[in-house]
Parts: C-alpha cells; structure tokens; sequence
C-alpha cells in the first residue's frame, strides 16, 4: 500500500474516529468478557440487542456513532465558518443542539449525554457564566475523543492548537486529568500527520516518548494561563504516561493491563480502578495510545479498543482518530465506511479541513444531520420496545423511590453509618411486623 497522502490521512482520522464510535456505541457498559461472550471477536457493527434484549435505553442504532463524532462535527463545522474555535462558540451551539425539537428525545439531538454534559449545559445557558467555567468535574475522556478536528487544523502550530483544545475542552469538562488528555490525543493525531508528511517512521516506543515530550510543553500552558479554570492541575499530570514506552516495547497485553490499572490508581480516581477502559482518563488514554501506537492496523487497533466494553465509544473515536490519521482512509475497511450512517457528511468536513475548497451544496448542518438521525434511532428504539413489551421480555427501569439514594449512589461512595443503620432497623422492623401478621392470620385460621 502507498503512502497515504494529506487528503487521505484527514478522510483517516475523521471516518475513523466515527466509525470507532459508531463501533463502540453498542458495547457501552459490557464487560470485555460480556463482549466476547456474547459477539466474539469484534469484526463490524454489531446487533445491539443481542446483548441489550429488554433494555431498549441501552440500545443503538447500528453503525450511528455518539457524542463523540457530533461534537467533533461541531468544531469542524465552527472551524470551517470562523477560522477558529472558542468556546463561547462551541457552547452556543452545543445550546442550539439540546434545544432541537426532536422526536421522543429529551435533550434536542444529543445522543448518549452523561450526566456531567448535563450539568456543563445548565451552565452554558446562563448568559452571565463564561464558558470556560461551565464545565463539571468529571475526570473522563469525552472531551479527549472530540479534538481530532483541531489537531488537523493546527497540526503544524503547537501553541494554537494546545490553546484550542485547552479552551474549549473546559467547556464541558474541567477536570485537569480530562484536558491533559484531550491535549495529548490532539497531540498524537498533529504527530500523525506531521511526522508521516517529513517521510518519518518511529518504533511505537520512541513515537510514545517523543508525544509525551510534545503534550508536557502544552500542559505547561495548561498551568500558567488556564489554572483558575481547571480543578485539580498538579505539576504533572502525564507522569502515569513514563510507562507507556515500556509497554510497547513489552507488546504484553495482559501486563499492559495489570500496569495500566496500577498507575492510574496513583492518579485519585473516585473508586478504585480494575479496568482500563472504565472511562477514567488516566486509564483509559493510556489504553488507548497502546493500542493506536502499538497495532499493525486500523482493523486490529478499533477492534481491540471496542473490544474492552465500558466506555468503548470513547476508546473506539480515540484511537480510529490516532490510526486513521497514520493510516489514512484506505485502511478503513469499506464495508465500515458503508455501514456508517452520515460518512457522506464527515468525509466533506475532513475534505474541507484539508483544501477548503468543497461544494457546499451537498452540506447539511450539524443540528439538521443529527436531529434527522436521532429521530431515526429513537424510531426504531420505540419499535424494539413496544415489540419486546408484546413478547414480555421488556425489562423496565426501576424507578429509585428516595432521591436521597439515588444521589448516594451517583456520588458513588457508601452512606454515612446513621443512615444505613437506620435502613437496617427499618428493614428489620418490616420483617418482624410481616411476621407477626402472618403469626396473627394463622391463628385466626
């Protein structure tokens, strides 16, 4: 196969990053062994209710991507208009999208929002809250699955590009775990495509070791201008990235995991982390550059990332972004580019970030082309509903009857030893009333 060229690696990296989220989107919340257990090796887009049967809010519709793709939709179509990017910008129209009237939807075209998008928006609807403090504290990897059009943009101008992703990334999340991680797949996708175009080929070691040395000079920035808009900048935020090189030296997949796990550990997750692709950034980033970095292929790479489970859509967008853009279109299996609804409209944003000279004919807006697929996937999730509720196979959600738990278990950590105490003595005392009742029947029987 020949060299891809510039047009190629950009068509590479945007198909790619949506089709490694349209892969995952699926497989959000499986274990990797429920994965393998129920589709095997991962090979195209699966039939979603193979494994969600019931759950028709857990659903999706194949070969449509998330968040992920849309919002990285959004920058480049923000990029494409204005030159640039700000988060004003960006927020404005993440507003526009939530306020699309759109079919049996709750939240405009948004498609798989987390609770911290949730609470990031409430933020951006207020006029007197700048944009780089609305978002939540979430130490996740949504954001670091969205900058691949920035990284395209600026990926000759470092310092433009670190402050791009720095400010737009704080946007919905603030977190300095979240961001440093969106620097560096921004970095790693801007490695791709400048280190390929100089006729440069590195081991995957040193290609680690040297986007470390490039995201350390953005996180510098990261501290100095932007410290009151993040929570909890350290002075070094990449040092569970050291490993890295290490790791695909060793091409250990098992150890790779085991030594992920450990040093994201080190890095105050809120629970303990077992899994690599949980959706803690620390974890999930470095999972995702040994995958991107160290696989043959864009096949064995999105494969192996999806492949995790838990937060699939993430690790599938970060590394199709990372391989497509050293790979370029032509490693994306064509029945993947097929099967991907919209691929029409994501190749036209990468054509327009590579030459700038599209037909604009053929160009639908973001909220237009995502209202009309989340109307499509809603359809048909309402269909799959109403005929497993037909069969009696429809498993309903179980609705939480004290706010006060529910609260409780989204913070994720036990009650207080008065409160679960006391829903002891309550449970006891429910037993022992049910006793003395059927105690009371039986002798009037």
């Amino acid at each position: 196969m020949s060299e891809p060229n510039r047009l190629e690696r950009f068509r590479g990296c945007l198909l790619g990053l949506a089709v490694g989220d349209a892969l995952g989107a699926p497989l959000i919340g499986m274990k990797a062994g429920h994965v393998r257990q129920v589709y095997g090796e991962i090979s195209g887009y699966v039939d979603a209710a193979l494994a969600w049967k019931g759950r028709p809010h857990k659903w999706a519709l194949s070969g449509l991507y998330t968040n992920n793709t849309q919002r990285a939709l959004v920058i480049a179509d923000i990029l494409a208009r204005e030159g640039k990017c700000d988060s004003r910008a960006l927020a404005d129209v993440f507003v526009e999208m939530a306020d699309a009237r759109v079919e049996r939807s709750v939240l405009g075209c948004h498609r798989r929002v987390s609770r911290n998008f949730r609470l990031a928006l409430e933020q951006m609807r207020s006029p007197a809250t700048d944009p780089l403090d609305c978002g939540g504290p979430s130490p996740g990897c949504g954001a670091a699955a969205r900058v691949a059009p920035f990284a395209l943009f600026y990926a000759d101008k470092p310092d433009l590009l670190a402050r791009a992703v720095i400010e737009t990334s704080v946007v919905t999340h603030r977190d300095s775990r979240a961001v440093v991680a969106a620097l560096v797949v921004a970095c790693a996708v801007a490695q791709m495509i400048s280190s390929s175009a100089g006729g440069r080929h590195l081991r995957p070691a040193d290609e680690a070791r040297l986007l470390v040395e490039r995201a350390r000079r953005g996180e510098m920035a990261l501290l100095e201008s932007y410290s009151r808009h993040v929570i909890g900048g350290q002075t070094d935020n990449l040092s569970y990235l050291d490993l890295l090189p290490r790791l695909l030296e060793e091409a250990d997949d098992t150890l790779a995991w085991d030594s992920i796990a450990r040093e994201a550990n080190r890095c105050a997750p809120e629970r303990p982390v077992h899994d690599p692709s949980e959706g803690f950034a620390p974890a999930a980033l470095t999972a995702a550059l040994y995958l991107a970095l160290g696989g043959r292929s864009f096949v064995e790479a999105v494969a192996a990332a999806v492949g995790l489970g838990r937060d699939a859509h993430d690790l599938g967008a970060i590394v199709g972004a990372i391989v497509g853009a050293r790979d370029g279109v032509e490693a994306i299996p064509a029945a993947w580019l097929t099967e991907l609804r919209n691929a029409d409209q994501v190749r036209l944003r990468a054509d327009n970030l590579a030459r700038g000279d599209i037909d604009y004919s053929t160009w639908c807006g973001v909220v237009q082309l995502e209202s009309e697929a989340t109307v499509t996937e809603e359809r048909e999730r309402g269909r799959l509903a109403e005929r497993w509720e037909r069969e009696g196979t429809l498993v309903k959600k179980r609705k939480k009857q004290r706010t006060g738990r529910k609260r409780e278990e989204e913070a994720g950590f036990a009650p207080p030893p008065e409160v679960w105490l006391r829903r002891k003595a309550d449970r006891k005392g429910k037993r022992l009333e049910a006793r003395d009742k059927r105690r009371e029947k039986g002798r009037r029987e």
